[in-house]
């Protein structure tokens, strides 16, 4: 199901916000505790905001739960693979491999399906998305591990979709759902921070707390919008279209950490803007 304009126009910028943050994240001094206080401060954020709307229904419970520890293995995953590897090397396969898996998982467990047509573009953006990360060639053997660890993500990235999506059917307002999964995400790394390395990390938050406070409300809003649009509308014409953060991130890449842009990023850039857009007119 192709999604309507504005809906399109909310994901684009939550795209733009998803990639500003994982570029926080590579950049900054300590990732764990960038991580950390991107997702406590998002809690923070909606902590007023919790006795406003409704406790969501038994049965949207399992899926929030999941949902948190799916987040967590992601978050884990993605912090490691910024270790082994550049940003516009990892973020692309991670982002890319995804949209694939989250349209099988959609078909087995949502019973949404996408036409020929439309899957293959599906598969020319995904491919698109994680040719970003091929500009010099094919992988070297010490590339071979933040490739895996990458592909890792984008499994994790699948999974949290899904069950989000699966979760959003079971509460009657979305926005319950939104709020109370945003506020539980951010809970346990923030939690750890403080309980086990109190001392560093009231340091770090002194140096860099602000600027990564401002990366949790980029989060924050960057998953709010694509959640509250996952509400409405299919799986993976939602996880195509917001992957097209991986263009987002390679730019930042490019502009900011000096990561190279050449003929095979102009071409990867094209085959996601293409599939992209043959997803949105064929439905």
């Amino acid at each position: 199901m192709a999604l309507e304009p504005h809906l399109v126009a909310l994901v684009l910028i939550a795209a733009l916000m998803h990639a500003s943050w994982n570029a926080l994240i590579k950049v900054s001094g300590d990732r764990f505790f960038t991580m950390a206080t991107v997702m406590g401060a998002a809690s923070l954020i909606l902590l007023p905001v919790i006795p406003f709307v409704s406790f969501p229904p038994p049965s949207a419970w399992p899926f929030l739960f999941l949902s948190v520890v799916l987040h967590l293995g992601y978050y884990g995953m993605l912090v490691f693979a910024y270790r082994h590897g550049d940003l516009s090397a990892v973020y692309p396969v991670a982002r890319g491999s995804s949209p694939v898996l989250i349209a099988i998982g959609a078909y087995l467990f949502a019973g949404q399906s996408l036409g020929p047509v439309a899957a293959s573009g599906l598969a020319l953006a995904s491919g698109g998305m994680c040719l970003f990360a091929f500009e010099r060639g094919l992988p070297t053997r010490h590339l071979l591990k933040p490739l895996g660890l990458a592909l890792s993500v984008g499994l994790s990235i699948a999974g949290y979709t899904l069950v989000d999506g699966l979760g959003l059917r079971q509460t009657p307002l979305a926005i319950d759902y939104i709020v109370w999964l945003s506020f539980l995400d951010g809970i346990p790394l923030m939690a750890w921070a403080f309980v086990f390395r109190a001392p560093v990390y009231v340091v770090y938050l002194q140096k860099e707390g602000k600027k990564a406070a401002v990366g949790g409300a980029l989060s924050l809003l960057a998953y709010g919008m694509v959640l509250y649009v996952l509400s409405t509308g299919s799986m993976a014409h939602v996880s195509a279209l917001r992957e097209t953060s991986v263009l987002f991130a390679v730019v930042i890449g490019a502009l900011t950490l000096k990561e190279k842009f050449g003929l095979v990023r102009w071409f990867a850039a094209i085959a996601i803007v293409c599939g992209v857009v043959v997803m949105q007119f064929t439905g």
